[in-house]
């Protein structure tokens, strides 16, 4: 009977617990990327370019995130793109638009 509701219990919470890491994975690509785009704004401010290489921002205080793989494509001279993903999340990657500011 108490094996059967531990049983019981675990179906449900397991899910569950699966949908939270997701979420926070998420939340990790997302923090990364805007950590990231104020590095770039950084940098930009300093060599009136953008960097093309995550190594670049870290001499702006930029500080990666453990287990999200960080991506710039510089778009023009006045625009780029990061691309962060990590895996388990609730989609592969995130996409921030330095034009449009959003994460998508």
């Amino acid at each position: 009977m108490v094996v059967a509701i531990i049983g019981i219990l675990a179906t449900i919470a397991i899910p569950q617990f699966i949908t939270y890491r997701a979420t926070a994975i998420d939340s990790q690509m997302k923090s990364a990327l805007k950590n990231a785009a104020v590095a770039m704004e950084s940098y930009f401010a300093e060599k009136q370019s953008y960097p093309t290489t995550v190594t670049a921002i870290t001499t702006v205080g930029f500080n990666s995130t453990a287990g999200v793989t960080l991506t710039i494509n510089v778009i023009s001279p006045n625009s780029f793109t990061l691309t962060a993903s990590a895996p388990n999340g609730t989609q592969p990657s995130f996409t921030l638009n330095s034009v449009t500011g959003q994460i998508n």
